[in-house]
């Protein structure tokens, strides 16, 4: 930049100090004051009276160039901003070779060495040999234009431009370019900037992942029952604050539950006491009177205390089934054998309707399933009761095993439940219409009690419409037992 603005000085000067030409030329931003006026160091100072350039670098990153100018017997300083290296200088700088040579006639190689060696300005004249190589294209590299090669670093490039006048080429150059980095060193940089950002996101979403995972399990835990559960905090950022919330929600239902567990179990357990003594005095009267109306009497009290003892019995098995992890054994067991136990129980019980069942599966290794058998034998037989009870004359039962699912359909030809109540049949104390009242038995605690059992089954319970419109249920569980855990 300094030989270039010694080049612009001497434009200037020919020009008795007009600028603004030059500054056009080169596009840069050119000033000019009285050397005695100029805010300068003594060092300065001194090197621009020995006929140096001065190079400063401005706070902004420009580069301001100083050089040393005699107009009119008087000297002045001449100073040009650059921001960076722009093709406008090189043309600039083609325009003020040619001008120049055109300007001093002495010879040619003392001019170019005056201003190669005592400016610091890269000039050469080529010889007629290397001049050679651009005969093709003299007429597109007259001045300012110019022809233009780059190292393979893109940091340097040589110019060439053709002065006709002396029917020469002339090259400026090797010019390194004022920049921070070379290209394979911003490749560096960036390779650098994408792996250190690489493992920031990297370890930002690890993070995020393995505290999702924490949240996660003990979500599963907790809605499996396991309400002790509860999410290790190990920081106090956002995560960390969200699993102190989690636990403390925690503790609160830990505690409800609790409460109402022992509320419900202390309820049980008392009713069964007064009950069985009132069993007693009612038993003892019947056998003791021969009074036909009194001794009815006696045996519908007699009916509606041994329904509230069931109604006990079926809250307290609701109750374990709901505590979380009730103690179940599970074996592998026949479906089949299951299923018509269930039925020749039934029959035994009622003749009020046709009970009957079916399965096309009879692969042995498909008949059996890992079950706690004591509950599936309570869940099943809670649905084929609940179709006794409302079929007008038969229930159907049919066992089905596809793809690693085990599933037990009942249908009946009752009245069915209507598609809007399908959601919460399977509630506790659910009663859907008048002809699923206490007269037709049920306490609104039996298809509740099958959900728990099929649900610690890992399977779910459903309801639907069975081909004689009336209700069916099915109950789909896996053949082989995963723990919850």
């Amino acid at each position: 930049m300094g030989g270039l603005l010694l080049l612009a000085a001497a434009e200037i000067k020919a020009n008795n100090g007009s600028i603004e030409p030059v500054a056009q030329l080169l596009d840069v931003k050119l000033a000019i004051e009285p050397f005695e006026q100029a805010p300068l160091g003594s060092i300065q100072k001194a090197r621009l009276e020995q006929n140096e350039f001065v190079l400063s670098h401005l706070d902004d990153g420009r580069l301001e160039v100083m050089a040393r100018l005699r107009l009119k017997n008087r000297w002045y300083v001449l100073s040009g901003i650059f921001e960076a290296f722009q093709t406008a200088h090189v043309r600039g700088a083609a325009m003020l070779i040619r001008k120049l040579i055109i300007r001093e006639p002495r010879s040619l190689p003392n001019l170019i060495d005056e201003y190669a060696h005592r400016y610091a300005l890269p000039l050469r004249v080529l010889d007629s040999e290397d001049s050679l190589n651009f005969n093709k294209d003299l007429s597109a590299m007259e001045a300012p234009n110019y022809y233009a090669t780059y190292d393979i670093q893109g940091s340097a490039g040589r110019f060439y431009t053709y002065i006709p006048e002396i029917e020469r080429v002339v090259e400026l150059g090797p010019v390194v370019f004022r920049q921070g980095l070379s290209l394979s060193s911003i490749l560096v940089v960036i390779l650098l900037a994408i792996l250190l950002t690489g493992f920031a996101v990297y370890w930002l979403v690890y993070r995020f992942e393995v505290n999702l995972q924490r949240l996660e399990r003990a979500t599963t835990r907790i809605a499996s029952g396991h309400l002790s559960s509860r999410v290790k905090v190990e920081s106090q950022d956002a995560f960390g604050r969200l699993g102190d919330a989690f636990n403390r929600m925690a503790n609160q239902i830990q505690r409800l539950m609790g409460v109402q567990k022992e509320m419900i179990r202390a309820v049980s357990h008392e009713l069964r006491t007064p009950v069985a003594r009132m069993r007693f005095g009612v038993q003892m009267l019947e056998d003791t009177t021969e009074d036909a109306y009194t001794q009815k009497q006696l045996h519908e009290m007699d009916q509606d205390l041994q329904e509230l003892d069931e109604l006990v019995d079926e809250i307290l098995t609701y109750a374990r089934l709901e505590e979380g992890g009730p103690i179940l054994e599970f074996k592998p067991a026949n479906m089949l054998d299951l299923v018509d136990q269930v039925v020749e129980e039934t029959r035994r019980r009622t003749n009020k309707v046709d009970v009957q069942w079916h399965s096309n599966t009879v692969n042995e290794a498909d008949i059996f399933s890992e079950v706690e058998y004591r509950y599936m034998h309570r869940a099943i037989q809670n649905l084929v009761g609940n179709a006794c009870r409302y079929a007008n004359t038969k229930v159907h039962i049919e066992y089905v095993y596809e793809n690693g699912q085990c599933r037990i359909d009942v249908e009946d030809d009752g009245p069915g439940i209507p598609e809007k109540d399908w959601k919460r049949v399977f509630s506790p104390f659910t009663r859907l219409d008048d002809s699923r009242t206490r007269s037709s038995g049920g306490y609104g605690l039996g298809l509740s009690i099958v959900r728990r059992i099929i649900f610690w089954h890992g399977g779910e319970a459903s309801v639907g419409a069975s081909r004689w419109q009336g209700a069916k249920m099915s109950l789909v569980w896996p053949q082989t037992h995963h723990s919850h855990d």
